[in-house]
């Protein structure tokens, strides 16, 4: 579903929810991600300010309001080994007039044609792309909460094993006849009540196929539901999922899509100490070939909005962009927070405390765009920083740097003071790089900073080795070498 621009640019900025216009000028927002254009009019505001834009529509229910109005819906929830249907954990606060929020089952028809419907109310003013909240639907009650086993998912799993299962596997499980197969049956072999079955679970056989099964019909419904979006906007579309690519059955998806929006785990309890979840999760969608578009968990939000930290998000903000993907904007009235105690909250950030770093992040894009990482032999970031190099490609000639693209480290000060929530500032950071990066030895480095003038040094050569010597490392200095 590929469209004549770039999916996403590195140096993107974009919002995850829609915004007044006021806030995407202060910001310079390019793309829009998580919806928020439905309308021929939102999506025309959108263009005019030079931002592509989304519709989105959610596999995970219908809510509880639409449960408890419509019994053909509450009909075509995800249900247990008990037939009982299944409520969505974090949904806990969201109820209506003693509804629960039950997870839809992508698999029932009443459920599918609901989110057909969400689709053509997404799409119909002719937005750039879709996205899709909760894609796994019944995928996930599945895999974590005991359920996708209504009759619906049984009998999509009968067909399932008869196009890939072996005769071997089924006769190992004692299916006879697979033609009266009830996977159920097997089930309760094992346990009768959620409870025992999620404690055996893995235990019981064809549970491999059952939940590989799952996945394969949640990705199925993705692609359907992208060709109709395609179909409603009259043109080809971006598709994006809220795939968590931390969690495995996350990245199946992956593979449909144009690009990724969602949540990283920044890990905001521990400060800088520990961010390699929110790597792991950059580096894999850089090897996926899809561009990601991050925001925190609710449960980071949570954290910023409780105890002010901006400094953190800031930091979070770089780290993205250092590592080739891209950190949404934090939206100024609806940043999702959740915590077991408060549920659904929202946190309101203030624009004057991060709009200055996506300005400096679209005003540098050369810095940004069409660069990669690399991975340099016995490069040591400084002490108490984090590094990535990255460079353009091709790579360089022999003969000169000239008209080549430049080498950009990325240095992020890791020295956060918690109780000051400020990053303690370094003086004379020495980042060291092998001389072989270069045809010819650069003379000098620019450094950037988003809240700096920018300034030049000198680049020192001594042996095999170049130096750059930080005067000062405050939050994240972009290093630039020509």
């Amino acid at each position: 579903m590929a469209t004549t621009q770039p999916v996403l640019r590195h140096s993107e900025i974009v919002f995850m929810y829609a915004a007044d216009s006021d806030a995407y000028r202060a910001y310079g927002a390019t793309f829009v991600g998580w919806g928020g254009a439905s309308t021929r009019e939102e999506v025309k505001r959108h263009h005019d300010l030079g931002i592509r834009c989304t519709g989105t529509m959610w596999c995970l229910t219908a809510g509880a309001k639409l449960l408890h109005d419509d019994p053909n819906l509450l009909a075509a929830v995800a249900v247990d080994i008990e037939g009982k249907p299944i409520e969505v954990p974090w949904l806990f606060d969201h109820t209506y007039q003693g509804s629960r929020s039950y997870f839809g089952c992508t698999n029932h028809p009443a459920f599918r044609e609901h989110l057909r419907r969400q689709v053509r109310e997404a799409m119909n003013g002719g937005a750039d792309g879709l996205h899709v909240d909760d894609h796994l639907g019944v995928a996930g009650a599945a895999w974590g909460q005991g359920g996708g086993l209504c009759d619906y998912c049984i009998a999509a799993f009968r067909e399932y094993l008869r196009k890939n299962a072996t005769a071997k596997q089924l006769a190992g499980a004692g299916v006879t006849d697979l033609g009266k197969f009830d996977y159920r049956d097997i089930i309760r072999k094992y346990a009768t009540t959620r409870a025992e079955y999620k404690k055996v679970q893995r235990e019981i056989p064809l549970m491999a196929q059952f939940k590989q099964f799952h996945l394969e019909a949640a990705a199925a419904n993705i692609r359907e539901l992208g060709k109709l979006a395609e179909e409603v906007a009259g043109h080809p579309v971006l598709l994006s999922a809220n795939a968590c690519i931390a969690w495995e059955p996350h990245k199946y998806v992956v593979k449909d899509l144009t690009h990724v929006i969602c949540e990283v785990d920044q890990n905001a309890g521990a400060g800088t100490k520990d961010v390699s979840k929110a790597v792991t999760a950059y580096e894999w969608a850089t090897g996926s070939g899809r561009p990601l578009a991050a925001t925190a968990s609710g449960w980071d939000w949570a954290y910023v909005k409780a105890n002010n930290c901006e400094e953190l998000v800031r930091f979070w903000i770089a780290l993205a962009y250092a590592h080739g993907q891209r950190f949404m904007a934090p939206h100024p009235k609806r940043q999702w927070c959740f915590t077991d105690k408060l549920g659904t909250h929202w946190y309101e950030a203030p624009i004057q405390a991060y709009a200055p770093v996506y300005q400096f992040i679209k005003k540098n894009a050369e810095c940004f765009d069409g660069l990669e990482a690399m991975k340099v032999e016995g490069f040591a970031p400084p002490k108490e920083t984090l590094c990535t190099v990255r460079a353009g490609v091709p790579k360089r000639t022999a003969a000169s740097n000239a008209g080549t693209a430049p080498v950009v480290v990325h240095v992020l000060n890791r020295d956060y003071d918690a109780s000051a929530k400020q990053m303690r500032q370094q003086k004379n950071v020495a980042v060291q790089l092998p001389k072989s990066l270069f045809p010819v030895p650069p003379k000098e480095a620019q450094l950037l900073c988003y809240d700096a003038q920018a300034q030049t040094v000198p680049v020192k050569a001594e042996g095999e080795k170049l130096t750059v010597e930080l005067p000062e490392l405050r939050l994240w200095t972009v290093v630039v070498l020509r």
